[in-house]
């Protein structure tokens, strides 16, 4: 008769030691994926790393070198001014669209402005490389009209940020304004001479650089 009787199968009961591993793992996992999303969010904290703000002053370098190098470059001709202008506008534009996105100690207008100028710089940039076709004095209109958002939206964040020192507002402010101004002018008046317009282009960027640099440099998040 025992012969006949079968017997369960017995639960496996884990070893209180592997649970304890098990569980540590798994805690290290989670540590690691929230140190990954840190890394990628820094920016979402009202802090300013030191290794973000070299990359800052590194872009405004060498937006200032590219504004330089508009205005002396002997061999520069229009169809190089444009790829110029187009490359350093998208890189603009992906830098504010990222800060505007993550950094939350700014107010919601700048926020939203840096936002909206990081998308119309890199969607015009984009668009003078889709239709590269097109006359010069067109992809140099198309342009303007990203350098004059984003001097707007340096004006708003000058005006906006109450917290921000009196200094950095006014660089702000005035060095926004001389990019939409500049802009403003390089597109309306379209038939001026190719110098005028390396000046005026030469004078966007380095004001770009100036403001980014001095910013960084004293660990103002703009």
């Amino acid at each position: 008769m025992l012969n006949n009787v079968r017997i369960g199968k017995v639960p496996c009961i884990p070893d209180p030691v592997s649970l304890v591993l098990r569980i540590h793992q798994n805690y290290l996992k989670s540590q690691t994926s929230l140190s990954l999303l840190n890394i990628f969010l820094f920016m979402s904290l009202e802090e300013y790393p030191n290794w973000i703000r070299g990359i800052d002053v590194f872009i405004g370098l060498v937006t200032v070198l590219v504004g330089a190098w508009i205005l002396f470059s002997p061999d520069l001709v229009e169809a190089t001014l444009v790829i110029t202008i187009a490359i350093g506008l998208f890189l603009i534009g992906v830098v504010r669209f990222g800060k505007g996105i993550s950094m939350s100690g700014l107010t919601m207008s700048s926020r939203a402005m840096k936002i909206i100028s990081g998308i119309g710089a890199i969607a015009l940039s984009l668009l003078s490389f889709l239709f590269s076709s097109l006359t010069v004095t067109f992809l140099i209109t198309l342009l303007t009209f990203a350098i004059m958002i984003v001097g707007l939206s340096r004006m708003v964040v000058g005006n906006g940020e109450k917290t921000m020192p009196e200094w950095m507002r006014l660089l702000n402010i005035v060095g926004g304004g001389v990019v939409f101004f500049f802009g403003f002018f390089a597109a309306i008046f379209t038939d001026m001479g190719f110098f005028t317009l390396r000046i005026m282009l030469s004078c966007v960027f380095i004001a770009l650089g100036v403001i980014r640099i001095a910013g960084a440099s004293k660990g103002e998040m703009t």
